[in-house]
């Protein structure tokens, strides 16, 4: 064998055995001691997914996304982290789920920031057969306490045959008077007495400053 052949066969088994160790450094990680360590899947994008009919699955985020496309599926994500696979969970809804799920979490933000804002209830008693003056007094009390954040219960009681009319005209004047600081609801008629709650607005603090002077000037003209 000559020169030219030894040379070749060493240079081919030298590269071959530089292309072995390569792949085997590419597989595995090697210690110290020279023991392999095996190398550790990688989980960071593992997620859990609900289907429309609320079958699960765990599988990645990608995946998961390329899904939502090839069935024309909204991809949401429900939940963080479950506290017991520690993995967030998604789930696959169609537009009007999508859009349902929607409204309810604005339905309960809503609620949350009225809970949050009405610090708590107040009952006032009017009469049908009340005053100019008295029904002003009691109108600033109510502006007053709906500025301080308060929900207000009034109950126009009746005193007489003309106690429905009376009462819708006392009512006239309270919204007209309140409604740039908050709002009325459940308006109802319970034997002879007409019943409501005012509502404290989100920004009912500030407006309310604004207004107090224009609702003071309103009051020397009479109400009724």
């Amino acid at each position: 064998m000559n020169i030219f052949n030894l040379n070749k066969i060493v240079t081919t088994l030298g590269v071959k055995r530089f292309l072995e160790c390569r792949t085997a450094t590419t597989k595995t990680i090697i210690t110290a001691d020279g023991k392999d360590v095996p190398k550790k899947k990688n989980y960071e994008n593992r997620i859990t997914l609900i289907s429309p009919d609320n079958s699960v699955s765990i599988t990645d985020l990608k995946n998961a996304q390329s899904l939502s496309v090839r069935r024309d599926l909204k991809l949401v994500k429900i939940q963080d982290v479950d506290s017991k696979t520690r993995r967030p969970v998604f789930k696959l809804m169609t537009s009007a789920e999508y859009h349902a799920e929607e409204l309810s979490k604005r339905k309960e933000k809503q609620i949350a920031r009225q809970n949050t804002l009405i610090k708590g209830e107040k009952l006032m008693t009017l009469s049908s057969r009340i005053g100019d003056n008295d029904l002003m007094t009691g109108v600033k009390k109510m502006m007053k306490l709906v500025e301080k954040q308060y929900e207000v219960k009034v109950v126009i009681a009746g005193e007489d045959a003309e106690a429905a009319s009376k009462s819708e005209k006392i009512y006239q004047v309270i919204e007209n008077q309140v409604k740039t600081m908050s709002r009325i609801v459940q308006k109802r008629i319970k034997g002879n007495s007409l019943r409501f709650q005012l509502l404290p607005l989100r920004d009912s603090s500030s407006q309310g400053a604004n207004n107090t002077n224009s609702n003071q000037n309103d009051s020397d003209k009479g109400p009724l």
